[in-house]
Order: C-alpha cells, then structure tokens, then sequence
C-alpha cells in the first residue's frame, strides 16, 4: 500500500507554522490568511462553547485571535 502525498490542505508542521505565524506578527496579511486558515477547524469547535450564534462566536474569536498576533 502506497502512502499518499500529503494534500496543500494538510496541516503544516509545528515549524513551518511558527515561521508563518512570525510573519503575521510582522504584518504579511498572506501569512495572517494562513494562519487563520489552520486555525479553522479549532475557532468552528471553540465558538460552540461561547453562548453566541455560533457564526457570531466564530467572528469574535477571530478577531481576538488577529488582535492577539496584531498586538
């Protein structure tokens, strides 16, 4: 059985992350994406904790997430 290639979509590795996150915290918006993008799967599970429609939890952990990488 072959091992298939990973996919673009896979996440990165711990350092290919913190190399990117780095460049967000420097203001490269692509990077800010990225980063966001990774993050995806865990603001959707974060936000159904929060007592928000969960679209609206989902928009305000963003926000405090770039804030955070921002500040």
């Amino acid at each position: 059985m072959q091992k298939s290639e990973p996919e673009e979509t896979a996440q990165l590795s711990n350092h290919a992350f913190s190399l990117i996150a780095e460049q967000a915290k420097n203001g490269d918006n692509e990077a800010l994406l990225k980063v966001l993008e990774e993050m995806q799967p865990e603001i959707d599970s974060l936000a159904g904790f929060l007592k928000l429609p969960k679209e609206e939890g989902i928009q305000e952990i963003t926000t405090q997430f770039i804030e955070k990488i921002r500040g």
